[in-house]
């Protein structure tokens, strides 16, 4: 009797411990390796539209232009990953290579870990935030974070443990080769409820064609302020869920 009893504690032991690694690990991780490939930006026109004038006349014109966002920088590309069985000196017993892999990007200007187990789809309140304290937009710009992430069309995830619905979430599709598009490249607005920090999050697509006519596995926005002339830079810390 006394060895059964022993048997079924180390057994509730063992369950107990099987439990705390799942919730251990059903978390977003940080990437092994980055491979930064390089950085562009749009290419505009620098020479002056020239029009004559003459004394006596009017003259209607109506003029097109582009400018660049003061409020955006972009990042896409393709993840590989794989997944693990070991123990806690890395040292692995099984390992799965993923040839597509599933899940999510994570961005944010917080140093600090996420406490993934609150986290939510982030707020009027926050994204406001963000867009004018944050980012320096005037509310009524043309490329603000509301006027950006006006959506709410996005596919149900996980963050760890914690659901996201499907359609909550502030939400918005990034182009493919063929401009604005709706099917795929969803990145919604997440927050961190412990601190209110927006979390950039970005659907992991299966190779699929991007802005620039290559195949891409993400693409996202991040904000980050450039008005007024500012040139300081912003540091993001990404993490990655995957499966």
């Amino acid at each position: 009797m006394r060895g059964l009893r022993i048997a079924e504690i180390l057994f509730v032991s063992f369950f107990i411990a099987l439990i705390a690694l799942v919730a251990v690990t059903a978390a977003p991780i940080g990437p092994s390796t980055v491979d930064e490939k390089g950085t562009s930006r749009y290419g505009l026109s620098t020479t002056a539209a020239n029009l004559t004038a003459i004394a006596g006349n009017v003259t209607e014109v109506n003029f097109d232009a582009t400018s660049i966002t003061q409020t955006w920088q972009g990042y896409f590309g393709n993840i590989t990953g794989n997944i693990v069985l070991g123990n806690a000196n890395n040292d692995t017993l099984y390992n799965w290579v993923l040839a597509a892999p599933q899940g999510e990007v994570y961005a944010t200007r917080d140093a600090s870990v996420p406490a993934w187990a609150g986290i939510r789809c982030a707020n009027s309140t926050e994204i406001g935030i963000e867009e004018v304290t944050n980012l320096g937009a005037n509310e009524s710009a043309g490329d603000g974070v509301t006027e950006t992430f006006s959506g709410s069309v996005h596919p149900g995830f996980s963050v760890g443990t914690e659901p996201i619905l499907a359609n909550n979430c502030s939400s918005t599709n990034l182009y493919n080769d063929t401009g604005s598009q709706t099917d795929s490249f969803f990145e919604v607005l997440l927050s961190d409820a412990a601190s209110s920090n927006l979390i950039y999050t970005a659907l992991l697509e299966d190779s699929v064609i991007g802005f620039d006519g290559k195949e891409h596995d993400f693409q996202m926005l991040v904000g980050e302020d450039g008005h007024a002339g500012d040139t300081a830079v912003t540091p993001y810390y990404f993490y990655l869920e995957i499966e």
